[in-house]
């Protein structure tokens, strides 16, 4: 079945009552000729309309079909459980449990290219403002009391007690591959880190409400406080708040994305400043004017779930998301492999192998392993 997203994507709206008299004439050569695809076309009428309509509603057309994937996956599993025997219904079946969609084309052949983000591994880790590394335990409960820092750490939530604590003393939480970590602040703040990132912050700051993402990602509900506004740095701009809930990304170097949920913002940056509403985010790039723009908060804020969506993404942007989740770095065996895109999401709660498993099923890049190193041709 060729160019299957297509297909599925007309047979949706055919469904719908979207289609156009074009589309309809097209769809209706593809089902003459072409067996898999009426066999597609049967699966998804056997699905409520108004569940397929409920996703397309609440979803943009790519997160829409994933969600109209889960749903069929779901029913199939409940009145068969049994193995799709076909290629194309296991491949159905691989992008009904919700990963990934492929479009590519066959590289050529050349020498391979490693691709690995050089970053922190194992567990995170606390720095004090003297250099101290206080290990930080994964699971369970941990409490620390010194001069320079009290804290209790209950299953990656860290709770600050800024008594007794330097006021100008600053703390850095290491974040590592595969984990996130989340803060609450002495003034009743909370930070929620993502994989690979770092936050400089003080123990007592109630008097002086600023952090530093030095590194990767965050989500901030800030408490509020007019008198007192709340300032988070990157190495590309600042982001100011009286009391809010609000994203930064600043995973790529020169670059920072701060989307705003509820409340209001001030991104600056440089001699630039806007102020943004919430379900809009300010794209601050080296050397150029901020940008505002709408966002998807489906999107954007699904890391805290543990998924991430992938939207034209090249392979060389997955292997970023696949070490920086699983800490597993990429061999490219091909250059022309990096450049191929590809959409659908990937799920951090789930093995990296079944993953791997989806993509192989659905296009020609491939993924494997070699003498314990994962690879992609």
């Amino acid at each position: 079945m060729e160019d299957s997203i297509y297909i599925r994507l007309l047979l949706v709206r055919r469904i719908l009552g979207q289609i156009t008299p074009e589309e309809q004439a097209e769809l209706d050569a593809i089902l003459d000729s072409d067996p898999e695809a009426r066999a597609l076309r049967d699966e998804l009428l056997q699905i409520p309309k108004e569940d397929l309509q409920q996703a397309f509603s609440s979803f943009d057309v790519n997160t829409g079909l994933l969600d109209v994937y889960d749903r069929q996956h779901e029913m199939q599993r409940r009145r068969r459980r049994a193995i799709v025997r076909s290629i194309a219904g296991a491949a159905v079946a691989a992008m009904l449990a919700g990963a990934i969609w492929l479009v590519a084309t066959k590289p050529a052949t050349k020498a391979p290219a490693t691709f690995a983000a050089v970053t922190e591994g194992g567990s995170a880790s606390l720095v004090l403002e003297d250099g101290t590394t206080i290990p930080l335990a994964d699971t369970g409960v941990q409490t620390h009391h010194s001069n320079a820092a009290n804290f209790t750490n209950n299953n990656r939530v860290l709770a600050i007690d800024g008594e007794n604590a330097p006021a100008e003393g600053w703390s850095t939480l290491v974040v590592p591959a595969r984990l996130d970590y989340q803060v609450n602040l002495e003034d009743g703040s909370t930070v929620w880190l993502n994989s690979r990132s770092r936050l400089r912050f003080r123990f007592d700051n109630g008097s002086q409400r600023e952090v530093f993402l030095e590194a990767g990602e965050a989500y901030f509900k800030v408490k509020a406080s007019a008198k007192n506004p709340f300032t988070v740095h990157t190495p590309q701009g600042d982001v100011q708040v009286l009391g809010t809930e609000f994203n930064v990304n600043a995973y790529i170097q020169h670059k920072m994305v701060a989307s705003l949920v509820n409340g209001k913002v001030a991104v600056r940056s440089g001699v630039d400043r806007i102020e943004l509403n919430p379900g809009s985010e300010a794209l601050v790039n080296a050397g150029e004017s901020i940008k505002v723009a709408a966002f998807d908060a489906n999107r954007t804020l699904s890391w805290r779930q543990g998924i991430h969506y992938f939207e034209n993404a090249t392979v060389t942007e997955i292997a970023v998301m696949l070490d920086r989740w699983f800490n597993t770095p990429l061999v490219i065996d091909n250059p022309n492999v990096g450049r191929e895109r590809l959409w659908g999401r990937l799920d951090r709660n789930k093995p990296i192998q079944e993953f791997i498993d989806v993509i192989n099923l659905t296009g020609d890049v491939t993924f494997y392993w070699k003498g314990g190193e994962l690879h992609v041709k």
